[in-house]
């Protein structure tokens, strides 16, 4: 996925502002990332529930007082709310109500949230 983000990256023209980068989940954060970005995109990372407690570690790695995570995932089991009520303990995470496409992707069992 690491070339495919460099791709997108140069084609919105932001090479100046967004450096792509792998970060295992559960990991210390990368040196060159800051230490609580100011906005995290984070998209379909509810799949596996074993690593559910690496991604929590990470979102609280990284999550700091002004942070704002768009958290967007698609459900496909039950064990997948489980992730959301855990984080829901130790952050303030609404579901996105007002977006003019939710009922659209609402039917594809689709939930965006922020954190």
């Amino acid at each position: 996925m690491l070339p495919l983000m460099h791709i997108n990256i140069a084609l919105n023209d932001l090479e100046s502002t967004v450096q792509p980068s792998v970060y295992d989940w559960g990991s210390p954060p990368p040196a060159h990332l800051p230490s609580h970005p100011n906005i995290i995109l984070a998209a379909d990372c509810v799949y596996f529930e074993p690593a559910f407690p690496l991604l929590k570690q990470t979102l609280l790695d990284l999550i700091g007082e002004d942070t704002v995570c768009y958290f967007c995932f698609k459900k496909r089991r039950r064990a997948d709310m489980h992730f959301i009520k855990g984080i829901k303990k130790v952050f303030d995470v609404r579901e996105v109500m007002d977006d003019v496409d939710k009922l659209v992707y609402e039917r594809e069992n689709i939930h965006l949230f922020v954190v």
